[in-house]
């Protein structure tokens, strides 16, 4: 096999294993945690809480006077296992609502920003393996108007056919207006060529905007290239 066929084959493989080897690892996390809560768990013995009021309770189970309260599980030597913290309020479960939103769009853009980023890094590659220098920039740029004008050459003609042959329809048409079956023609010629011209004469209204918009393509390019080549 070719090496770069081999490469590519190898990546894609890679790619394909690292989904499943990501999810087999979050499950054996998963499973060490739910083991470390299990263990620590069956090492409580007592339950602890402190009132507002600074009074103490105990209880193998969790007393009710602690509803409410910060609640200490304890092993047999007293040591704290774990703390189970009391139910939000409704002005705290708001509060932290609001920061879990505002962590989530924080996280947002900063992910975008880094898509931005790598996109304009992919961007600035292409550019510097597109063109030798500066110079070819310009040519491409010429190249482009040379196009457009031609385009723009051949709209021009048909809008100069298309007047002409509406002067024509006119001349007809003076001969015409008693209303016979010739007449009629020469209307619907005319109509049609009114609305052939209106298509044309919008259509090299594009082709101005597009000579504006090629100029302010290149000349973007130009200036990036010149920023890019100018930091090497």
């Amino acid at each position: 096999m070719h090496r770069t066929a081999f490469s590519l084959t190898v990546c894609a493989l890679l790619l394909a294993a690292a989904p499943e080897a990501t999810v087999a690892q979050t499950k054996a996390d998963n499973a060490k945690e739910r083991a470390r809560i299990k263990a620590l768990h069956a090492q409580v013995r007592s339950y602890r809480c402190v009132t507002k009021g600074g009074r103490k309770y105990y209880g193998s189970t969790i007393p009710p006077q602690c509803t409410g309260e910060l609640v200490e599980a304890l092993s047999a030597q007293g040591t704290v296992l774990f703390r189970i913290d009391p139910p939000l309020t409704p002005e705290q479960r708001a509060a932290k609502a609001a920061e879990e939103k505002q962590a989530a769009q924080a996280e947002a853009a900063k992910r975008e920003a880094a898509r931005e980023a790598e996109l304009q890094a992919r961007r600035d590659r292409a550019l510097l393996q597109t063109y030798a220098d500066e110079s070819d920039i310009e040519r491409v740029r010429q190249r482009a108007l040379a196009s457009n004008r031609e385009a723009s050459a051949q709209v021009e003609k048909r809008i100069a056919q298309l007047r002409a042959r509406q002067e024509q329809l006119a001349k007809e048409g003076a001969a015409h207006k008693d209303g016979s079956r010739e007449s009629d023609k020469l209307q619907r010629d005319m109509k049609a060529a009114a609305y052939d011209l209106s298509l044309q004469e919008q259509l090299l209204e594009s082709r101005k905007q597009d000579a504006a918009e090629i100029n302010a393509r290149y000349d973007e390019e130009k200036r990036k290239y010149h920023e890019l080549t100018r930091k090497k």
